[in-house]
């Protein structure tokens, strides 16, 4: 069943009320755009055989983990994404480029009649008939907003997933990206996003972790007495350290933390997630957040 939700609907997605300019209305088919934890897995559409497998395995493993899977749900990573997370019994969202009075590519018409059944969604922020190559770009700006980090499998010097990488910085979302060898073709903007500072995604595991979905590693007894403060990893960021000198050692709900730190919720949102990928906050319950115990700043 197909619903329209404009921003004055109660179940238009928070994470795009946000937005400076939200889409007027989008379309969704399937279940709630509603998740504490949604993760953009893109990239390239003429991806290499083992990035199609590593965006299925991670995507599957995200969906395991409780995340949502978010994707455009073209060809080549889009789609690996997709089917990784269906088949692993999650959820996932597609951000389509077009009105869902058309699909594209066609040949896709059974994976978003798949996803469009719940529990996950398909996603149309255009009006029913739009139909322009612009649409497949101008969609990366609500696809990013829907996820609170974006990982690019692999991306070509002219691929598509740059643009998505570029809203990720601007929407200041934390920006993940596969590295390959130098000489592999087809992976020249994952090369150039790392060069310009993007996290470097070399572990399954370590990545699921630093996001809170995976359990801590084993404690190590040292000889050497208790382990250090943790500290963040390079200096702090404006917003972060307006964020993290609104929080306290007692949890307290992001929207508080918003009003302390004088920030809109996107914003503050983007910086606790920031904050704890460097593992200086710490969330529990869902939506609370507290400094860690022995942070000295």
């Amino acid at each position: 069943m197909l619903v329209h939700l404009t921003p004055l609907d109660p179940r238009y997605p928070l994470r795009l009320r946000s937005l400076p300019d939200p889409p007027a209305s989008i379309t969704v088919s399937g279940g709630a755009i509603d998740s504490p934890r949604a993760v953009a897995v893109v990239g390239s559409r003429d991806a290499v055989p083992d990035a199609l497998r590593f965006a299925r395995d991670l995507a599957g493993a995200l969906a395991r983990a409780g995340a949502v899977v978010v994707s455009g749900g073209a060809e080549g990573i889009d789609r690996a994404a997709h089917e990784g997370a269906l088949r692993a019994g999650g959820r996932t969202w597609a951000v389509a480029g077009t009105g869902h009075e058309h699909c594209f590519p066609a040949a896709h018409a059974a994976l978003f009649a798949a996803i469009g059944q719940g529990p996950g969604a398909m996603v149309w922020p255009f009006a029913p008939g739009y139909q322009h190559r612009s649409g497949f770009l101008l969609r990366n700006r609500v696809l990013v907003a829907l996820s609170d980090a974006v990982v690019i499998v692999q991306a070509g010097q002219q691929s598509g997933a740059l643009h998505a990488a570029s809203w990720a910085r601007k929407l200041q979302k934390s920006l993940w990206v596969v590295p390959a060898a130098p000489w592999m073709n087809g992976f020249g903007g994952s090369l150039e996003l790392l060069e310009m500072g993007a996290r470097p995604l070399a572990s399954r595991d370590a990545f699921l972790r630093a996001l809170g979905l995976a359990g801590p590693l084993p404690a190590r007894p040292s000889a050497h007495g208790p382990e250090p403060a943790v500290v963040p990893v390079g200096p702090l960021s404006e917003l972060s350290a307006a964020v993290l000198g609104a929080l306290s050692t007692s949890a307290s709900h992001a929207d508080a933390i918003a009003a302390r730190a004088r920030l809109t919720a996107q914003a503050t949102a983007a910086a606790l997630l920031t904050l704890a990928l460097e593992d200086v906050v710490v969330e529990g319950p869902p939506g609370f957040f507290r400094r860690r115990d022995n942070l000295n700043r």
